[in-house]
């Protein structure tokens, strides 16, 4: 976890500390800087690979700057592979083989890669900035161009605080995000402010000011003509596949530890990565507690379960405005509550946790693959199906199970977006297979969202989240299975639960009621509404809503609709400068 910024363009102000500060809770350990006529790179570090005064960042060689954000896992493979190449790498980190191995190969490296980065390189002769994130998504790197100014970041915040100019509310990424609660594509809030999407490269050209984006790998691209059956020998070669990379994703001159949910992936990385605490949170209502698996986990390991017991008694809105200080792009959920008060526990000890985010996406773990092919095995969900029966088509019932409330309290939403999202399961359909569509829309889109609040949230708490699930050879083996392997008679993730048949305890790997970091957030709105009221009312931003359509309480202690409205407003009051003029247009 780091945090970097950097500045090109005709007028460069003066760089300084301040600008840094908003970064400095990613990178607290050192703070480095580089600068030519041209081009400012700033760096702020949270050491874990390469301890010393080397890892200290920008990096420079004789013909490129580094500024980087990750961990490589096989850095020290690319290592022996550059001075086989006849360069010495000095450092011991992979920083600084990332920046020798650029130089010797470009961009074809990066198929060569197993982690997870977002980095800024530039090339001092050809006077060009690249832009790169990985195949996942894990690290964000967000950019700005604007009237030949052009600034990168980590954080969508700090390009904000340091650059000129208005930025425009985006109201077509903002309906994405009432209706989704995730964006599409390079979108964000802002106009003006674009995200390097997952597995792409942007490179911009100082010289001519051109700015230009390609996908260097689209990791989850559909290949029917390949897939293969889950017969014994693939199973053996997941499963010995699968601990390699758990492994891998420990790499750490310092110590680790996991989250360890009770589910079947957080349960397997515990399992097979073995810290000496694991980390667990709950609530009191039964309804949102798993302790008990959790306890089954490491019961006869050597690792010990660390309970965090959720805050419950809280003002919402408060709440909320905290976190937004450092959660500067809204995505997917009110797990940022229970998350919050769990990673202030781990940062008292650790700077790395591994997490199972992306198992659900990789092993068809939603109960929504279910629903949208026309069947129904919890009975959870009956009134969401009843309601799901009336649509025939596979596409429009997998779009209602991404809807997360009423959109008519927005004046702004425009139901173009439901376009795009049907564009965009479109486009992931091109094998004739519903699930293998759907799979790979929440791999490209819903998952963006997922990892957006692990690293916002890590961020916040100066620790590196590691999914250790989407390590590029497991999730490329993974890739060559027939999706129908991965959903069978109503059991969902059956290929996970067989690889973990000999790890996990039997009650945990073939559990079917998996909670999901369940949340009682309905009634965290209930008991704040006299607030949330207050807050929407008397906000600046209250004529792009209709209010008079507002109950402003929750329905249930499950309901998201007014937390994801809380969560809207609270950020344009930090972050928007006003409420957009022309509201009209988009009824």
């Amino acid at each position: 976890m780091c945090g970097i910024l950097v500045r090109a363009g005709r007028q460069l102000n003066s760089f300084h500390h301040r600008q840094m500060r908003s970064l400095r809770k990613r990178g607290p350990d050192e703070i480095g800087y580089w600068v030519d006529s041209s081009v400012q790179m700033a760096h702020a570090r949270l050491s874990i690979i390469g301890l010393d005064e080397r890892g200290v960042e920008p990096l420079e060689s004789s013909t490129h700057v580094l500024a980087y954000n990750g961990e490589i896992y096989n850095f020290l493979e690319i290592r022996d592979r550059i001075e086989q190449a006849g360069m010495r790498v000095e450092a011991n980190n992979d920083a600084s083989v990332l920046l020798h191995a650029w130089q010797l190969w470009g961009r074809d490296l990066l198929k060569d890669l197993v982690g997870f980065w977002a980095f800024v390189i530039y090339d001092k002769a050809a006077q060009t900035l690249t832009l790169v994130r990985d195949q996942f998504g894990v690290k964000p790197l967000y950019y700005r161009h604007v009237e030949g100014d052009f600034c990168v970041a980590s954080l969508l915040k700090t390009i904000l605080e340091v650059t000129p100019g208005e930025n425009d509310l985006d109201l077509e990424a903002l309906s994405e995000y009432v209706r989704y609660q995730f964006t599409f594509g390079d979108k964000t809030f802002f106009k003006q402010i674009r995200k390097v999407p997952p597995g792409h490269l942007v490179e911009y050209d100082l010289r001519s000011g051109k700015l230009t984006s390609s996908c260097y790998e689209d990791i989850f691209s559909a290949n029917s003509e390949n897939w293969l059956k889950p017969d014994g020998t693939w199973m053996q070669d997941a499963e010995q596949l699968m601990r390699q990379c758990i492994l891998e994703s420990t790499i750490s001159d310092t110590s680790f530890t996991t989250f360890c949910s009770g589910g079947v992936d957080s349960s397997l990385i515990t399992r097979i990565a073995e810290p000496d605490v694991a980390y667990h949170c709950n609530y009191s209502d039964p309804e949102c507690n798993e302790t008990f698996f959790a306890k089954q986990v490491v019961e006869g390991s050597k690792t010990r379960l660390f309970v965090v017991n959720a805050a419950e008694e809280f003002d919402l809105v408060s709440r909320i405005r905290d976190i937004v200080e450092d959660f500067d792009e809204p995505t997917i959920g009110s797990v940022i509550l229970p998350l919050e008060d769990l990673l202030s526990q781990v940062k008292r000890r650790y700077k790395v946790i591994l997490t199972g985010t992306g198992g659900d996406e990789l092993f068809a773990g939603y109960v929504r693959y279910q629903l949208a092919l026309g069947e129904c095995y919890q009975d959870s969900y009956r009134a969401l199906y009843t309601r799901m029966k009336a649509l025939t088509s596979v596409t429009r019932r997998f779009e209602m199970t991404h809807t997360k409330g009423d959109v008519s309290m927005f004046k702004f939403y425009d139901p173009k977006v439901e376009q795009t999202f049907l564009d965009a399961f479109g486009a992931c359909h091109t094998d004739g297979d519903d699930l293998s569509a759907m799979l790979r829309f929440d791999r490209k889109y819903f998952l963006a969202g997922l990892l957006n609040i692990d690293d916002k949230m890590c961020g916040r708490h100066s620790l590196e989240s590691r999914p250790s699930l989407l390590h590029q050879k497991f999730v490329r083996h993974i890739q060559r299975l027939n999706p129908a392997s991965l959903l069978l008679n109503g059991e969902l993730k059956p290929i996970l639960r067989r690889l973990g048949g000999n790890i996990l305890p039997k009650s945990v790997a073939h559990r079917q009621d998996k909670m999901g970091f369940t949340t009682p957030v309905g009634d965290f709105v209930n008991r704040s509404a006299d607030h949330i009221r207050e807050q929407i009312h008397n906000s600046p931003f209250r004529d792009m809503y209709e209010l008079p359509k507002m109950n402003l309480r929750a329905e249930n202690k499950f309901a998201r609709e007014v937390f994801g409205l809380l969560m809207l407003d609270v950020w344009l009051n930090r972050y928007a400068k006003s409420a957009p003029h022309a509201l009209a247009a988009h009824p």
